[in-house]
């Protein structure tokens, strides 16, 4: 089975009813079998600020949702996230791609790795890496539960390895 089916069997499994993305080239492939299969709900923004408030909001009407983007989008939504996470205590999941990982080819990639644990932290987001599609649906269920306490956002971010294999 193709990693990308399998993280989207995943998140079936784990009874994620809506996913909110703003979409990179390493998780585009997960974004394009939700929208293909139809079983999710799939809501596409242009913005990670936007995202957040979506993810939250739905979030908030109990809806099992995801928030989906690059590991950049984090410093590009900095305001909404502060002011959800922290001053409003509506928190979210999150499946981040970690671009800027060890053999990033990409230059402009470096930096994005450079500032996203820093980032996770002063936000109050707790996150696991996932290195393999083994590790994706415990940890998946991981963070819904931890997102049920009511305390705290939480993003797993998918390391260089997961997101080679969900390429098709």
């Amino acid at each position: 089975m193709l990693t990308v089916e399998r993280l989207y069997r995943d998140l079936l499994t784990s009874d994620v009813r809506m996913v909110v993305a703003l979409p990179d080239s390493l998780l585009g492939p997960l974004c394009r079998l939700v929208t293909e299969r139809g079983e999710i709900r799939y809501v596409q923004t242009c913005d990670e600020a936007t995202a957040v408030g979506i993810t939250a909001g739905a979030t908030l009407a109990g809806v099992r949702t995801l928030l989906i983007m690059e590991n950049s989008g984090l410093r590009r939504a900095c305001e909404t996230l502060s002011r959800f996470l922290l001053s409003h205590r509506l928190h979210v999941v999150m499946l981040i791609s970690h671009r800027g990982d060890f053999g990033e080819p990409n230059w402009w990639g470096i930096a994005h790795s450079e500032t996203m644990d820093d980032h996770l932290r002063t936000l109050r987001i707790r996150s696991k890496r996932v290195s393999g599609a083994d590790q994706f649906a415990g940890a998946l269920d991981d963070a819904y539960a931890m997102l049920g306490t009511g305390q705290c956002s939480v993003a797993l971010v998918a390391d260089r390895a997961l997101l080679a294999g969900a390429q098709r």
